[in-house]
């Protein structure tokens, strides 16, 4: 084996230009693999560091409405004693905090409120310290995410056992009992948690009811199987244990099932289309890589087809040609595994300028060319030694002896099928690489479509100021409405309003609320549907650019008193009202207690959570005859937005300290954030685009040039005949023109294939988008017909007593 590595790095020595060539299109194709397995494994594949993670399952929450929905504490604690195929049942509720930075201004957190068994029943222990105990209902305790702790408090140890104070509405002193280990940070890949908490601290921060509160449903629940238990039984378990709470609960539990899904599948889920798309795209780059070394190594074959004759007549067997040749290929391999890897360390730290951070927070994911990666990437590149290597070396090793010896040049008496071969690769190429523009150019338009779209927020310049709740509700609060009047006073601000949050916030874009219709009752054992509200001022509307469609906005009696009335968006109106009759009609929202809201206006459907959700319905009621425990201050402006946030944040402190801003962010930076997935699966798509073609280019020119030379004498001969220089400039162009057609015409059918499973990725572009077809089918042509023009022009420099005189 020494000595057959010892010829195949001697034999690669001598075709520097094929050698060369073979380990860029093997580093590049490997390094984009490696990266974007990268990218998925950090935000979706990274398993969560965790004791029996294979075991471990979400349980949701689920009506007809809502397939992945919340629980509240009291039910979690209902499936956690009244179930029997789990070895442990966990709640985890999301919610933020304040802490003092040091200087002077306040930090927004983000915390995990978790039941006390959490971390004992996933089997995490403590970096330093502890982590909760059954004797932590006496004193409020923490325990820092590790990530939070190297940031704030530079890794330092002796944190643990310290007193700080978190404030969600007053100060609250709790003690840091310890810090989690690196190894975990989440369940999920790409999410980060400053802070952990069990339900009693969390009682003293904000709210100490909201744990006997059934309806309350923040609570994610998530369980360990027992062992020997399945998924179907344990599916089994929680169904019966659902249907046990709505005969028992029916106020507030009838029709909500439960569905039970494995943390793998559901992780799968979270990437979606986009991940297998991703994956999909860097797949057929390493197939063309494929094609295109191994058309190389099939020119390299032809070529030295003479001397494997030769050692065959010396005596070498097929069978030793053909280890040669594949220990040549595995040295190319192995080259271009150690470029991509190289590529890939610096692509790899790329990826986080292609992502866009939460507004208002820090980057949560982390990428990093880990163990995974390297072994990831050591399959792909075995896999791809083996695509591009047997067939040529096969081939090449069962050359005829006889005519080969006799031939007077080396290289002549190559067999037609190598050159057949080398179209035929060629064609597939451009066909593969054809699908992989498509779906591109579909990936690059659906992004533009997106960044056009009527969002139903059309002001250019918003600034947003969001406020939690102090000693009291903002909406209470006569401080808030002078803020309101003072902020509307600044330089540059045409008109400002207030609601609770605002749309894309990453705030879950409202709270449901149940709605009842007094001439529709709720049939036995339904559950009455729940929708999202806001609570906003007149000027909200206005503010945001969200156009009115029927009816009335609010005005000053709505927010002062009299009748309680509404504002619903399209989406509610002809889902409930599918008659028109929505204006004027009187809607319960909460319970049959609540007094009857009379609907006045219509207005369009606006983002809520994503730029690309679906519409659902919608309602808006006023900010100032209710008691909210957070605001949200919106500022349009007449110039750039982000360069009132100082003084926004001067005048909210001045007006009360309980004002002070914890997240000022433009409307465009949450727009942006929503988008973001779009712009970062089209960036990559048209990188991966264009590297597709570059080596479909030079496979291309490969075979024309290598068939060009071999057509030396007859292109010699035609010359001496009277062919004029344009003829044969035209007749190698043309050869590469049929070449581009074919691999089109057979390439435009899995282009449409591909694009098809696209579909859900694409927004407002067809799956069979004329333009992109055409436009990338046009590029191609054009691209492949420029390659064949190099050795065109070559071949009509040849002279034609050269070439009659050495072949």
């Amino acid at each position: 084996m020494w000595r057959d590595l010892r010829h195949a790095a001697a034999s690669l020595r001598r075709s520097p230009v094929l050698t060369i060539s073979a380990v860029a299109a093997l580093g590049l194709a490997i390094g984009a693999n490696a990266t974007i397995f990268g990218l998925i494994d950090g935000l979706w594949l990274r398993p969560p560091g965790v004791r029996d993670a294979g075991r471990l399952v979400w349980i949701f929450s689920a009506t007809p409405e809502q397939r992945q929905g919340t629980w509240s504490y009291p039910e979690y604690e209902a499936l956690r004693d009244g179930t029997s195929s789990f070895s442990g049942v966990i709640a985890r509720g999301r919610r933020g905090t304040e802490m003092a930075a040091p200087d002077g201004t306040s930090e927004l957190l983000l915390v995990d409120v978790v039941s006390p068994n959490f971390f004992t029943t996933l089997g995490v222990t403590a970096r330093a310290g502890r982590l909760f105990a059954p004797q932590d209902g006496e004193q409020p305790v923490i325990v820092l995410g590790n990530t939070f702790w190297r940031r704030r408090f530079g890794a330092d140890p002796s944190v643990v056992g310290r007193t700080v104070t978190l404030s969600r509405g007053r100060p609250v002193p709790v003690l840091i009992a310890g810090v989690l280990p690196e190894t975990f940070r989440e369940l999920e890949a790409g999410s980060d948690r400053d802070i952990w908490m069990p339900p009693q601290t969390w009682m003293r921060l904000e709210n100490r009811t909201t744990f006997q509160q059934r309806a309350d449903r923040w609570f994610e629940v998530l369980a360990v199987r027992a062992p020997g238990r399945s998924l179907g039984e344990a599916q089994a378990d929680v169904t019966a244990r659902a249907a046990q709470l709505a005969l028992a609960y029916p106020d507030t539990n009838a029709g909500r099932g439960a569905r039970v899904v494995s943390h793998f599948a559901q992780r799968l889920e979270d990437g979606g289309t986009s991940a297998a798309a991703l994956l999909g795209l860097v797949l057929l780059v390493v197939i063309i890589t494929c094609v295109n070394v191994a058309n190389l190594l099939f020119a390299r074959g032809a070529a030295r087809a003479r001397e494997l004759a030769v050692r065959a007549a010396l005596g070498a067997t097929r069978t030793r040609l053909v280890r040669q040749l594949l220990v040549e290929s595995g040295v190319l391999g192995a080259c271009g595994a150690l470029a991509g890897l190289t590529l890939a360390l610096w692509f790899i730290r790329l990826i986080p300028s292609l992502l866009v951070a939460p507004p208002g927070f820090h980057a949560f994911t982390i990428f990093r060319a880990d163990a995974r990666v390297l072994a990831f990437t050591l399959v792909v590149t075995l896999l791809t030694t083996i695509l591009f290597g047997i067939a040529p070396s096969w081939l090449a090793a069962r050359a005829d002896v006889a005519p080969l010896i006799k031939a007077g040049a080396p290289g002549a008496g190559g067999r037609r099928g190598d050159t057949r071969i080398g179209r035929a690769l060629a064609v597939l190429q451009i066909a593969m690489s054809l699908t992989l523009l498509a779906a591109a150019g579909a990936l690059a338009k659906s992004f533009i479509e997106l960044r056009r779209a009527d969002i139903g927020v059309s002001s250019p310049q918003v600034l947003t100021a969001w406020v939690p709740g102090g000693a009291s509700a903002p909406s209470t609060m006569p401080q808030t409405r002078l803020a309101l009047e003072r902020l509307g006073a600044l330089p540059g601000v045409i008109r400002a309003a207030v609601a609770i949050r605002a749309p894309l916030s990453l705030s879950g874009g409202g709270m449901s609320r149940p709605i009842l219709f007094p001439d529709r009752p709720v049939a036995p054992g339904g559950a009455p549907p729940a929708v999202k509200f806001n609570a906003v001022s007149r000027q909200f509307f206005p503010t945001l650019g969200i156009r009115l469609v029927a009816g009335r906005l609010f005005d000053a009696p709505d927010e002062a008193g009299g009748e309680p009335v509404m504002i619903v968006n399209q989406e509610f109106a002809a889902r409930f009202f599918p008659a028109g009759n929505a204006l004027g009609a009187r809607v319960r929202v909460g319970g049959a207690q609540d007094p009857e809201r009379r609907i006045v206006g219509i207005v369009q459907n606006a983002a809520i959570n994503s730029v690309t959700e679906p519409a659902e319905p919608y309602l808006y009621v006023p900010f100032w005859r209710g008691t909210y425990g957070e605001a949200t201050f919106l500022l349009q402006t007449s110039t750039d937005a982000g360069s009132l946030a100082n003084a926004v944040r001067d005048v909210l402190r001045g007006t009360d300290a309980s004002l002070e801003p914890r997240r000022v962010v433009t409307m465009r930076a949450y727009i942006d954030y929503s988008g973001s997935g779009y712009r970062a699966t089209a960036t990559l798509a048209l990188a991966l685009g264009a590297l597709g073609l570059v080596l479909t280019v030079l496979g291309v020119y490969g075979v024309i040039a290598y068939r060009t030379t071999r057509r030396a004498r007859e292109i010699g001969i035609r010359m001496a005949l009277g062919a004029a220089r344009g003829d044969v400039l035209r007749l190698v162009v043309r050869e590469g023109a049929v070449v581009a057609i074919l691999g089109v015409a057979l390439g435009l059918p899995a282009a449409l294939a591909g694009n098809r499973a696209l579909a859900s990725m694409l927004f407002h572009v067809h799956a069979w988008d004329v333009r992109v077809f055409s436009g990338t089918a046009v590029l191609l042509f054009l691209s492949v017909c420029a390659a064949a023009l190099i050795p065109a022009w070559r071949a009509t420099r040849i002279q034609p007593s050269d070439s009659l005189r050495t072949t």
